[in-house]
């Protein structure tokens, strides 16, 4: 999953916030160097891409559109899911999707000390273009997708990601709409002490 589906599945809590989202800006041999709280959100990471990786809803996803992307089409899912659940935050979580962000924002940027380097440069670009929110619209997706492009050595074409999102809108809405449900079910555990972002219905 995407930095948004991470960061609403996480407790409400500092330590789990910061892990849920620095899991992708560490490597495996840097993690030991973090706080143990934000370990803790690491770990609910490593446990959700697994979870997300194995699940036959995904599977499906990605096999719609491996003709065209091949090893990317996870990368490219979880983008096109981070859309999904933004366009539907508030039938999901408990909060506004502006709220949402703004409160991601203010917690990261209060523990600053918290985060690996590499995300400490990011934030500020997090916030200034608003990245979290961006997802509602399609021009957001596509901001993303031309962000991974830069980085990634086989480069793909954005249009063309864009024309397949177009194309399969609705098959890949309802993957996703099937699959998220168990995936916050599946990750209760973690939640089951704090505060949390999703609504009690979702949660079962």
């Amino acid at each position: 999953m995407n930095f948004l589906a991470h960061l609403v599945l996480s407790p409400k809590e500092t330590g789990f916030i910061s892990g849920n989202i620095a899991a992708d800006f560490l490597r495996g041999s840097d993690r030991k160097f973090v706080p143990k709280g934000v370990q803790s959100g690491i770990l609910m990471h490593q446990f959700v891409d697994q979870f997300t990786d194995t699940h036959v809803l995904v599977k499906t996803s990605k096999e719609r559109v491996k003709n065209h992307f091949r090893l990317l089409s996870g990368v490219l899912v979880d983008v096109f899911y981070d859309h999904f659940l933004a366009k539907d935050f508030e039938l999901i979580a408990n909060i506004s999707l502006e709220e949402f962000c703004e409160y991601i924002y203010e917690t990261l940027e209060k523990n600053t000390s918290e985060l690996p380097p590499k995300l400490r440069q990011f934030l500020p670009v997090m916030i200034r273009e608003n990245i979290l929110f961006s997802y509602r619209k399609l021009a957001g997706i596509k901001t993303a997708l031309t962000r991974i492009n830069l980085r990634v050595t086989k480069k793909f074409s954005v249009g063309l990601a864009m024309a397949i999102l177009n194309d399969m809108y609705d098959i890949l809405e309802n993957d996703f709409r099937q699959y998220f449900p168990c995936l916050i079910n599946i990750t209760e555990r973690y939640r089951k002490n704090y505060g949390t972002f999703l609504l009690p219905a979702r949660i079962k």
